[in-house]
């Protein structure tokens, strides 16, 4: 029997989708405008605001070192 519906996709087009495959670097791009979006939301005086905007300028160095 063939299974022609899984969790509401059609089976046929399931199989026709290719995984997309991610290098470091489009990774850590993708982190980094989550982490820019995020700070700006958040107040900076706080502990969370520190951390993100703290872990910023290291993604940007990490991206630097691997773009050479």
């Amino acid at each position: 029997m063939a299974i022609n519906n899984i969790h509401g996709f059609d089976a046929k087009h399931v199989r026709e989708l290719k995984p997309k495959k991610f290098t470091a670097v489009s990774y850590l791009k993708n982190q980094l405008i989550f982490l820019k979006r995020l700070n700006n939301d958040l107040d900076p005086d706080t502990k969370t605001g520190m951390l993100v905007g703290a872990q910023i300028p290291n993604l940007e160095m990490a991206l630097e070192e691997l773009d050479v």
